[in-house]
């Protein structure tokens, strides 16, 4: 007797198959296609320790120097250290912010590219595990992250991590980067201000009063994404905000940030998939920084997903933007 045929809650929408990497349109019917969407039922906190289907599209990690935790309370820090020593007696640094919709993810997460940001950038790299929603809604996630900042160019941090203080990056994943986005801002404006280097913003979440509703909607044109669709996207929004009035905040939705708090932005390098809902605030938000003056580079990987990082093990463009970010923060951070 033959098996039953899978029931396909995902389909790719038929518009998008003649514009999607064949490389991800394989991954996606064979792992992501069966699944229920995790926004049609109600949010249970286990699902924080499922394992993610994308796993089966990661790269490995790679050795490193070391790596360890850190507790800090609210939020807690994984430090990945080169091998070797450093060659001006201390290391650059990376602080990264994982995604995961604010919801999901924590100190596992990205660790595949993190590695290699380490190894290949020889730097520092520390990724914070900020609180998440719905149990500590925004701005719980924000200030967590800018904590992570404070910490790391404090003297007790900075020398227990060994950086260099005037050599520091900021980066971060979908929630990630728009996490990253408003730590630059807010280090810019504050007393005396934090001076960055570098921003490194991948698949970012820069609008949370973004719809699919109308064509002028920064959602619209790719209102037909796969896996991170409009309905999945909302609900990681009303999980971390419990007021849509927040939606606006300049910590909410860095696209909306005065002139002056995007002029205070570090160069920056924005790496957008081309068939991401989010594609458009992120080419967006680039083009409002180089109008402050902020150098920017706009990187778009064609018939990409939301999902290009995470399938850097099973597509060649995941791993081309593993290694041209690691390009650009390299240039940055050793120059």
């Amino acid at each position: 007797m033959s098996s039953p045929t899978p029931t396909v809650h995902q389909p790719l929408h038929p518009s998008l198959l003649p514009v999607l990497d064949p490389e991800y349109i394989s991954f996606h019917n064979t792992h992501l296609a069966q699944l229920v969407p995790s926004e049609s039922v109600p949010w249970d906190p286990a699902s924080r320790f499922v394992a993610s289907p994308m796993r089966f599209g990661a790269q490995e990690k790679v050795p490193v120097g070391s790596t360890r935790d850190i507790e800090k309370g609210d939020w807690q820090a994984r430090v990945f250290t080169p091998k070797g020593e450093p060659e001006e007696g201390k290391w650059p640094c990376l602080l990264w912010f994982h995604g995961g919709g604010w919801v999901l993810g924590g100190l596992d997460s990205e660790n595949a590219y993190l590695t290699r940001v380490c190894r290949d950038v020889k730097c520092v790299v520390i990724s914070i595990n900020y609180r998440h929603a719905p149990d500590h809604p925004y701005p719980a996630a924000a200030d967590d992250s800018f904590a992570g900042l404070q910490w790391i160019v404090s003297e007790e941090g900075s020398k227990e991590l060994g950086i260099d203080i005037e050599r520091i990056a900021v980066g971060g994943l979908s929630a990630g980067g728009g996490l990253a986005a408003t730590v630059t801002m807010r280090a810019a404006l504050s007393t005396p201000p934090i001076p960055l280097l570098f921003q490194l913003l991948i698949c970012p979440v820069l609008d949370n009063t973004a719809t699919a509703d109308s064509p002028t909607s920064r959602w619209y044109s790719n209102r037909h994404a796969p896996f991170l669709t409009p309905s999945r996207m909302l609900n990681y929004r009303n999980l971390y905000f419990k007021n849509p009035a927040d939606w606006a905040n300049f910590d909410a939705s860095p696209i909306l940030s005065s002139s002056k708090q995007l002029a205070g932005s570090p160069k920056t390098w924005i790496g957008v998939a081309e068939c991401d809902l989010l594609a458009r605030e992120a080419e967006d938000f680039g083009g409002l920084l180089k109008g402050q003056g902020v150098e920017t580079e706009v990187v778009v990987y064609e018939g990409c997903t939301h999902s290009l990082l995470m399938l850097a093990g099973v597509m060649e463009k995941g791993r081309r933007l593993v290694k041209e970010s690691c390009e650009a923060l390299k240039a940055a951070l050793h120059s």
